[in-house]
């Protein structure tokens, strides 16, 4: 294990842990052209066409993000309401459909807003604060924790930064592997650890936050990894563990069919002085990897989930594929997309390629 013992806040629970430096970057791409027509014989009307060309966007946000894994223990009611909560919110209205008390108390839970709508987080709440009745009738109230018009412009800026995220680091034609590798890579060299940030209370919603200002801890971490890979199509959802000697959270992944850990803090390239590249044994991993690196899963926590630990749930995680473990210390060199391989370094500083479609 790299770094030293992590500590961390997974709502009602406190984790704490080290802190790390920041490091960003940005990338822009501006393309535009004119055409004139004219005549040097006769008066004529000369027009001038401005036209400007964009990249198109090869993603958009997606407002009703799914994971399979959280559906074994959510019912699609609950679904249903969430994602009618979700539509009701970016029209900037009051009410939404929802079938049962219990499908408004999961889509208006803290927890599943911090993980499946980031912007919505302890801005929004299933509490009346004027005399009415949360939930009647197949109709659920939405309770605006600050004015209605600020929120459609916090949410407009969020979906923006999203999909820019999206159109930015990953292709059209990227297989689910290399979006969870290019989605890794982003995060790893794009955000800081901060347990200051983290600390703060700022009453912004932490995942939301952590977008926002690319600074937090381990449980942001793996909600903001495992929120990318939901927009694109790819279950990923934080999880934690809660031993004596380790307090930890990171994401669960499910590509092509199979479990794997994901741990995109320790792979920040802001935790290591003089490290440029980023890790890649902390990128697919197996159970054995994660026991390995001193945070055991036999009763792992989940974010989205509202009885919290999995053991409460009818939940089952599991990882034992061991394709993609790479050595310790392995680092990211360059992807060849056209023949699939991906090329690293060991610690020693040698040169490998892994085939990995």
């Amino acid at each position: 294990m790299k770094t030293g013992r992590i500590i961390g806040i997974i709502l009602a629970a406190s984790i704490f842990f080290s802190g790390c430096s920041s490091k960003t970057k940005n990338d822009e791409t501006v393309k535009g052209g004119t055409d004139a027509l004219g005549s040097a014989d006769e008066t004529v009307t000369v027009t001038e066409e401005t036209t400007t060309e964009t990249e198109p966007e090869l993603f958009e946000f997606n407002p009703h993000v799914y994971s399979q894994t959280l559906a074994q223990e959510i019912p699609q009611e609950s679904w249903d309401a969430f994602y009618n909560l979700c539509d009701a919110l970016r029209a900037g209205e009051t009410t939404f459909k929802c079938s049962s008390q219990e499908a408004y108390d999961y889509a208006m839970n803290v927890s599943t807003l911090a993980s499946l709508f980031p912007p919505a987080c302890l801005k929004v709440t299933g509490e009346s604060n004027d005399g009415t009745v949360p939930y009647e009738n197949g109709i659920g109230r939405i309770y605006y924790e600050m004015p209605v018009e600020e929120y459609a412009v916090r949410q407009a800026e969020f979906e923006e930064m999203i999909t820019d995220i999206l159109n930015s680091t990953l292709e059209s034609d990227d297989t689910d592997f290399e979006k969870c590798l290019k989605l890794y890579l982003y995060v790893a060299e794009n955000y800081d650890y901060d347990y200051d940030e983290a600390d703060s209370n700022s009453g912004d919603g932490f995942v939301y936050e952590t977008f926002m200002t690319k600074k937090g801890v381990c449980v942001d971490y793996g909600a903001v990894y495992g929120y990318l890979l939901l927009q694109v199509g790819i279950d990923g959802l934080d999880i934690g563990c809660f031993e004596p000697d380790m307090c930890h959270a990171w994401t669960y992944v499910v590509l092509n069919g199979q479990g794997y850990h994901v741990d995109t803090t320790w792979a920040l390239t802001s935790c290591y002085e003089g490290v440029d590249q980023v890790y890649l044994d902390y990128f697919l991993m197996s159970d054995e990897d994660r026991n390995q690196d001193g945070c055991l899963v036999r009763d792992l926590s989940m974010q989205a989930l509202p009885q919290f630990f999995l053991s409460n749930s009818s939940i089952k995680l599991s990882a034992t594929d061991e394709t993609y473990t790479f050595p310790d210390f392995s680092t990211f060199v360059s992807l060849d997309e056209e023949n699939k391989i991906l090329y690293y370094e060991d610690m020693y500083g040698e040169m490998h390629g892994m085939h990995y479609e």
